[in-house]
């Protein structure tokens, strides 16, 4: 049995709860949002490093200070590096400050090595019951090819089904980004009027085995090579991160393709058109053909009186 003091002792609890829930919020969502807006310009770098303090807040929307008080924390934290770079524009005065992803700051973001020594594991397990030491394949290879193909597997048959090279490639870079790769693409020349100058860059702006494929390239080997079956194209590769790069780059030549699509259309119309004229030229020889093959001459008067 509950007294009124009982209850109201109780109110009170329950309203210090209250009262002392509700100052903190406000703190809560401002450290909330620094966060989101932090990921945000992390994320940006990631994908367009090197880029310029100026450059992130004209495309974040924000204020040069709060930009900056960001990027400067990031680069204490050791997640950004600062490059000096200097351009054509600014000549010989002092070198552009831009942000790239540093060493520390890709390693916050992830590395996929759980699965890849699983797969180790059993690949050299099986090659030791099955291979002798003279016979055995090159164990990283073997993993490298292991690893790409699980995601091969799984995106073959989405991409298979879009016919347009320039949204396959675009698909291809969300499942990348899916997949903890930082995926994003590039259009390169579309303003040149030369067809065949037209490219796509498919990047990575992080990747989970950056380490491993360091020590064993043949990873990026098999990687473009799965990209290049994947689009169904030959693709080249311009950097990586294994090799020092920021960013992981493809070329995707997506303007040859469009020239030699449009080059088969122009030769399936003339070989129509070739059909069709020789069609009429076969109707035209057989109408000479049932007429005896005589010829109608046509002369002039003047003709007329000379041959007289």
């Amino acid at each position: 049995m509950y007294s009124t003091a009982s209850e109201s002792a109780s109110a009170a609890a329950q309203s210090r709860d209250v009262d002392t829930a509700e100052p903190i919020a406000p703190g809560e969502m401002i450290r909330e949002a620094e966060s989101t807006t932090r990921q945000r310009v992390l994320q940006l770098v990631v994908e367009e490093g090197p880029i310029s303090a100026a450059a992130l807040g004209s495309e974040l929307q924000l204020t040069a200070a709060a930009v900056r008080r960001h990027l400067d924390a990031m680069t204490e934290q050791g997640i950004l590096e600062v490059k000096n770079v200097t351009t054509r524009r600014r000549g010989a005065g002092r070198p552009s400050r831009r942000y790239v992803v540093s060493e520390r700051g890709q390693r916050t973001m992830g590395d996929d090595y759980l699965g890849l020594v699983q797969t180790a594991l059993t690949l050299l397990q099986d090659d030791s019951e099955t291979q002798d030491e003279q016979a055995a394949p090159d164990a990283a290879a073997g993993l490298a090819r292991e690893y790409f193909a699980g995601f091969e597997q799984r995106w073959e048959a989405e991409l298979g089904q879009i016919q347009d090279l320039d949204a396959r490639t675009d698909r291809l870079s969300e499942l990348f980004n899916e997949e903890g790769f930082a995926g994003f693409t590039r259009l390169v020349g579309r303003d040149n009027p030369l067809l065949a100058m037209q490219s796509t860059q498919l990047c990575q702006g992080h990747c989970p085995i950056r380490e491993i494929a360091a020590a064993h390239p043949v990873f990026c080997e098999e990687e473009t090579d799965m990209i290049s079956r994947l689009l169904d194209v030959d693709v080249r590769r311009l950097s990586t991160q294994a090799a020092g790069a920021h960013v992981c780059t493809t070329h995707v030549p997506v303007g040859r393709e469009k020239l030699a699509a449009e080059q088969r259309a122009r030769a399936a119309a003339h070989a129509e058109a070739e059909l069709q004229i020789s069609a009429a030229d076969g109707a035209t020889h057989q109408s000479r053909k049932v007429s005896g093959g005589r010829k109608r001459i046509v002369i002039s008067p003047r003709q007329q009186e000379r041959l007289s």
